[in-house]
């Protein structure tokens, strides 16, 4: 098996929120998932998937408003949909460059992970807003893993 990274991690936040995050890499790719926390409850419940390249190819988001996922199409842009209490609403054919960045406001890890300069930026409300570009959307050590305050990482693998 090729050295692949899996890790977990944990710390705050610029804004104080707990971060709590862990990333798995295998042949499809790197996986990310993060929970944001603020007072007492999760803010955010984070999955996001890059292929072997380090591109954007999946997410999945909850917040308080629902549920959101996106996926790029061949064709240049995102789908997906929200789930709501207002019901079910479709993303269809937001403009994306193979080589845009995912930003959820307030995550670490969409941080870590950006890759471009430009793509789109969500909302705890679900919004969708394309974004013409980011200013340095990357915050990462030198192994691709958030950066935070009070950090602290450790593997993923289990201690038999």
């Amino acid at each position: 098996m090729p050295d692949w990274l899996r890790r977990a991690g944990h710390g705050r936040a610029a804004d104080g929120a707990f971060v709590t995050w862990s990333v798995a890499e295998g042949s499809r790719g790197r996986r990310w998932r993060e929970v944001v926390t603020r007072g007492e409850g999760i803010r955010s419940s984070l999955l996001i998937e890059l292929d072997p390249d380090g591109r954007f190819s999946h997410l999945e988001l909850s917040t308080a408003a629902g549920l959101l996922t996106l996926h790029p199409e061949g064709d240049g842009t995102l789908h997906g949909n929200t789930v709501t209490t207002d019901g079910v609403h479709h993303v269809i054919g937001l403009p994306w460059d193979a080589d845009g960045t995912v930003m959820l406001d307030g995550s670490a890890v969409c941080r870590a992970t950006a890759r471009g300069r430009t793509g789109i930026v969500i909302r705890h409300d679900l919004d969708v807003r394309e974004v013409v570009e980011f200013v340095s959307p990357r915050l990462a050590d030198p192994a691709g893993l958030p950066l935070l305050e009070d950090a602290e990482s450790w593997p993923m693998e289990l201690e038999v």
